[in-house]
């Protein structure tokens, strides 16, 4: 049930609601209203009324889009903001914000000081400290001040770099390479960011163009030989530079199946490198070499010239190119084609021994499509190692010792008056070396030299004889004449022995060994002597000289002997080669009334260095049977009681 109070505020309530407006309540409940436009019908029902507050149009939209706007605007400008903050490339200190930068000529002129700038710009909002610049230079770089001098890198303090400033560091240098190539200029910087502590670098390359090489390098040669035909290289270098060029070699590097034979001037190392040394400006240099190539019909054979600094004075090949030449050479099958066999090897390869026969064969072989006729075989000799008396020819040759040739026609040997297409052939000879020593003169490095010309006539496409011949030449080495001889002795000699003599059972009685070494014409190097001692021998410690290195190996028992090379004409024009050393012989029992054994086994080796031949000789056992001792008799070899 409503209270008094509940139903007095609904009675005020309604009136309210159904007033026409011109009572009023309390001024609490009195509110203004704005004009409505809408119709008020008189049935008032259940109808329920809607206040609603218009706003003018216009206006409402130009708020609308000014609001948008406004957010767009801040959107992106907040984006923005926020993009350049994450994105911003000076915000932190890089590496990457330090330019480098060089200014240098586009081409080098060999010789010519080049003028080289480099820039360092810091595009950091913070200094660099500390910054050292060092320039490296490609090798062969001269000095731009002094030419002589060797240009291997530069070093610049540029301390302080600020933040936006470039600094510039300026200097010369020389550049020296072969014609048309890229050098590499190399810069590193080495510096701090301020108030950090870490070292950073920063480096870049520039290529430097050389334009034209400092020596001017050709090669003249022919373009075509036959095989085994004599070819000859003019080697040419011209110097192209304003300054001196220091530690100039040139360096052949020959073909597969080229033989060296001579040049002039000679090579400074081996046969194929010459050290020049100083090219002054202008200078021109001319070697020319010669030698024999030999290969298969059609075969391409490329000699490789290369000019240019060794590594140092004593260098013995190129470290910095000036220039290379490769030279290419045709080989064609020779219409005749000859080989020139020693003693069953080609000549090339054999070598003779003096005192002994050395046999020679010329085979020849018609490569022709076609016959020759009137072929005629000449050979040549030649050296002072050759004994013309010797000289002997079979198949119809004859000596002509008014020139120590022998030579073959169709007079001598009918097979020559023609040779069929394909046809081979061959004709001999025979002769022996000279002594080694004649005299009191040796024979240094000997060499028997045999030219070969084989010539005939061949029907020319017009149906004229035309003359074909082919040549080769061949050197034959004589091998050094190295003897070793070993003796034993007791009574004389240069070490002074003991014991009974003749030798007594169970006692003790010391020998002498010499060695002894004599060679005539060529050096023989890393020779050695091996010799073993049976058991009843010992080895005493004895050696004289003291300064011969022999050795005595207590495990097997063997003495060795190394002398050292052995020079030509030891022996000859000089004393042998000596070497002495004390063994102890204790005889048996068992050995009563004989002459044991005291030394076996011994051998001589050794390299002749002329003809690369080894020499190796065994030598007769020594036992105590004393027959190069004056002082001994026939009874001091016997072992007694």
């Amino acid at each position: 049930m409503d209270t008094e109070y509940e139903s007095s505020r609904i009675e005020r309530a309604k009136r309210g609601l159904y007033s026409s407006g011109k009572e009023e309540g309390p001024a609490e409940y009195r509110q203004e209203l704005t004009p409505s436009p809408i119709e008020v019908g008189t049935d008032w029902g259940e109808t329920t009324i809607v206040r609603e507050h218009v706003v003018k149009k216009g206006a409402g939209i130009f708020l609308l889009k000014l609001l948008v706007a406004f957010a767009v605007l801040t959107t992106f400008t907040s984006g923005g903001y926020l993009l350049y903050q994450i994105f911003d490339p000076f915000s932190k200190p890089s590496d990457k914000n330090i330019i480098i930068s060089f200014d240098l000529p586009v081409g080098i002129t060999p010789g010519v000081p080049a003028d080289i700038t480099v820039k360092v710009n810091n595009q950091n909002r913070i200094p660099l400290e500390y910054a050292n610049l060092s320039l490296i230079y490609p090798s062969g770089t001269r000095d731009g001040g002094d030419s002589n001098k060797d240009l291997r890198d530069q070093k610049k303090v540029l301390g302080e770099i600020a933040a936006g400033q470039e600094v510039s560091f300026q200097t010369k240098a020389i550049f020296l390479g072969e014609e048309n190539t890229d050098k590499e200029l190399r810069a590193l910087l080495e510096f701090r960011f301020k108030n950090i502590n870490s070292v950073f670098t920063k480096e870049e390359v520039r290529p430097v163009h050389v334009t034209a090489s400092p020596v001017n390098l050709s090669v003249d040669t022919l373009k075509e030989v036959n095989s085994g035909q004599d070819i000859s290289l003019s080697i040419n270098a011209l110097s192209n530079t304003v300054i001196p060029l220091r530690d100039v070699l040139i360096k052949v590097e020959y073909p597969l199946g080229f033989t060296y034979a001579d040049a002039d001037p000679k090579p400074t190392f081996s046969n194929n490198i010459w050290k020049i040394g100083v090219m002054t400006p202008a200078s021109k240099l001319n070697i020319k070499v010669k030698g024999v190539l030999v290969g298969e019909d059609t075969q391409e054979r490329v000699f490789h010239t290369t000019v240019g600094v060794g590594g140092d004075q004593s260098a013995r090949d190129v470290s910095v190119s000036y220039g290379k030449v490769l030279s290419s050479v045709i080989l064609q099958r020779p219409f005749i084609g000859i080989t020139l066999l020693m003693n069953n090897k080609k000549a090339e390869d054999a070598t003779a021994e003096f005192g002994r026969k050395v046999e020679g064969v010329v085979q020849w072989t018609n490569n022709l499509s076609t016959k020759i006729i009137n072929a005629q075989i000449e050979v040549h000799f030649s050296g002072v190692a050759l004994d013309r008396a010797t000289l002997h020819s079979s198949q119809g040759g004859f000596f002509r010792s008014s020139d120590n040739t022998i030579f073959w026609d169709e007079r001598g040997n009918p097979v020559l008056a023609e040779l069929e297409a394909g046809e081979s052939g061959s004709v001999g000879f025979t002769f022996y070396p000279m002594p080694s020593v004649t005299g009191n003169k040796v024979l240094t490095n000997p060499v028997i030299t045999a030219d070969v010309t084989v010539r005939g006539k061949r029907l020319s496409e017009s149906g004229v004889p035309e003359e074909i011949k082919t040549e080769i030449a061949q050197d034959v080495k004589v091998t050094s004449q190295a003897q070793m001889t070993s003796r034993v002795v007791h009574f004389v000699g240069p070490i002074t022995n003991r014991g009974p003599m003749p030798p007594r059972v169970d006692q003790e009685t010391t020998y002498t060994v010499i060695w002894d070494i004599v060679n005539t014409s060529n050096t023989i190097n890393d020779p050695v002597v091996k010799a073993i001692i049976p058991p009843y021998v010992s080895w005493s410690g004895a050696v004289y000289p003291n300064t011969e290195n022999v050795t005595y190996d207590k495990s097997t028992n063997q003495i060795t002997w190394l002398p050292g090379n052995i020079v030509a004409g030891t022996g000859v024009n000089t004393a042998p080669r000596e070497a002495s050393f004390q063994i102890i012989f204790t005889p048996s029992l068992s050995q009563l009334k004989s002459s044991p054994m005291l030394l076996n086994k011994t051998t001589f080796s050794g390299t002749d260095s002329f003809t690369g031949q080894t020499i190796s000789q065994e030598k007769t056992d020594l036992n105590t049977v004393l027959s190069t001792d004056p002082k001994a008799v026939q009874d001091d070899s016997v072992v007694v009681p």
